[in-house]
């Protein structure tokens, strides 16, 4: 196997279309139209991805509507028919403080799943796995399909897995709707998370449509004085891969839809397709600033598989310095300047941009990324994001001192002493006549929902050891809990999803706390997950009562 070009090459004709529906959903009682939030206003556009503002302080119940439908937009002059959150290309923001509860009103109104022959199959799957009682079927359920089935994920919440919170092991079928209730728990960091999909199956489509927003825990950083006065700023970075105009392959898909997951999703389809990434749904916005000013934006990669290197630089090449303050929504305790913040989906990155004293237009932009780091598998081309138009009256504006920051990091560091087991996770993808057509597996296994999931004990304490084949790279992440990343140099920080080299391992360090129940790992290269790079796992109470 070579590395000329994408690695993807090898899963050939996995993506038809949606599916038959596979759970069905309870109805809890009705939400009044009082306890809604309130309309996304039509502005002008904005960068700035619009707010679902919770109710007034007070019992902090917070009541929040998600309808999933298909809706006409815009994108850089060309109409798109995308599923959506709300109707919009980006979901509504959701903000909440720790101790809130998020009551979540998910309504899906797409339409049934057609029957294709993907859709067939994983049916077919699933009943053979029923009865056969664990004898793997000849069929399998790891290809794209039930494009309108959904559900819900608070990506790097650390709240319960388990009933009507963060379980991605629900599915909410077209025409059903369901009530989620996730606690966030009073001692939960503030920071910068979001939300998207997470069926198996459809999850690369639904996200590539546009279905994600920001989700933000506020806290005691945001009431650090320097950080207070700078004004935010919500960064979701977004990849929609819609057709360009008719598919004759998949007949269902016409220009500005999204209905095929091999056109979109395989074979480097993202570099070569002519798409660009978005940020809260516009293309190229303009970011104002005031010379001096102090802003403090909060990226979120939301794409399913485009790395991104965010670069801020004058017409000169120099570059504006971004301090970053906070990684996948955790506070880091310092301020370090970067050059280049690097993205991968999933990731989240807290920066402080001072613009330059000198009034002008400059440049934000993706830097190139070399094919080693690629994660299709090819070099990708430098591309513009966004522009920013520093003009007006100067300020003087401060950037926080480490020492007001340090007292803020969450989590304290995992020692050797304190580890009480061992787990190992391998990405990989083999091709054998015995393995199932579309390879893509964790521990050499393709994700099976009926097998016995990988066993964790609450209060315990694992050190990870996370490896990835070498003919690519993948991004490993884990629900509810977080992890401290151990490098080889000794730097060691918390994170929730991580990029893992082809050939390369990580060392990872997390406490099981708090929650037991089911959730998943998996590559968070969405495609990867949707072919199979998922695994169920279980945190267990130290003690079992039998009644």
């Amino acid at each position: 196997m070579t590395r000329n070009g994408s690695w993807m090459w090898m899963v050939a004709n996995v993506g038809l279309l949606a599916c038959t529906p596979r759970a069905t959903s309870t109805a809890p009682p009705e939400v009044t139209p009082e306890a809604r939030p309130p309309e996304v206003q039509t502005a002008a556009p904005t960068h700035e991805a619009p707010v679902a503002s919770p109710a007034p302080a007070g019992g902090r119940e917070l009541q929040f509507e998600l309808v999933v439908q298909y809706a006409d937009n815009m994108i850089g002059g060309e109409k798109v028919h995308l599923r959506s959150y709300n109707g919009k290309l980006v979901g509504p923001t959701i903000r909440a403080r720790p101790g809130d509860t998020l009551n979540v009103h998910l309504i899906n109104r797409l339409p049934a799943n057609p029957p294709t022959p993907n859709n067939r199959e994983v049916e077919a799957a699933e009943l053979a796995r029923d009865m056969t009682r664990g004898v793997r079927p000849l069929l399998t359920i790891n290809i794209p399909h039930n494009f309108n089935t959904t559900n819900l994920h608070t990506h790097g919440l650390h709240v319960s897995p388990a009933g009507n919170s963060d379980n991605v092991l629900l599915a909410i079928a077209p025409g059903e709707e369901f009530f989620y209730e996730i606690k966030i728990p009073p001692d939960h960091p503030p920071g910068t998370f979001w939300y998207h999909p997470h069926v198996h199956g459809s999850t690369s489509l639904q996200v590539g449509s546009g279905m994600e927003g920001a989700l933000i825990i506020e806290g005691d950083i945001d009431r650090v004085p320097a950080i207070a006065a700078a004004k935010e700023r919500i960064f979701v970075f977004q990849q929609l891969p819609f057709a360009h105009k008719d598919n004759a392959a998949v007949k269902e898909e016409k220009a500005g839809q999204l209905e095929s997951f091999n056109r979109a999703f395989l074979n480097g389809a993202w570099e070569r397709g002519g798409w660009r990434t978005i940020i809260s749904g516009e293309l190229e916005p303009v970011i104002e600033m005031r010379p001096g000013e102090v802003q403090r934006w909060r990226f979120i990669d939301a794409g399913a598989e485009e790395a991104l290197h965010v670069k801020i630089e004058a017409a000169d090449k120099t570059t504006v310095p971004q301090w970053l303050i906070a990684m996948d929504g955790i506070t880091t305790g310092r301020i370090e300047a970067r050059d280049v913040i690097d993205l991968y989906p999933g990731y989240r990155a807290d920066v402080l941009v001072r613009a330059p004293d000198k009034e002008g237009e400059y440049r934000i932009v993706d830097e190139e990324t070399p094919q080693v780091t690629s994660l299709l598998g090819i070099k990708e081309t430098r591309k513009p994001l966004a522009r920013l138009r520093v003009a007006g009256a100067p300020v003087q504006m401060a950037l926080p001192q480490e020492s007001e920051l340090a007292p803020l990091a969450p989590y304290r560091s995992i020692a050797d002493a304190e580890v009480t087991g061992q787990q190992k996770v391998h990405f990989g993808v083999k091709i054998s006549p015995k393995n199932s057509p579309y390879p893509f597996a964790l521990d050499g296994k393709g994700f099976d929902p009926a097998a016995a999931p990988r066993k964790l004990k609450l209060g315990g304490v694992d050190e990870w050891t996370v490896t990835s084949e070498l003919i690519g790279p993948h991004l490993f992440h884990i629900h509810v809990n977080p992890f401290e990343v151990i490098e080889p140099d000794g730097r060691r920080y918390w994170k929730d999803t991580l990029f893992v080299k082809g050939g390369g391992t990580a060392k990872l360090r997390t406490r099981y706390q708090r929650y037991v129940g089911q959730f998943v790992i998996h590559c968070h290269i969405l495609p990867h997950e949707d072919l199979g790079m998922m695994q169920v796992v279980e945190v267990e109470p130290p003690t079992k009562h039998v009644h």
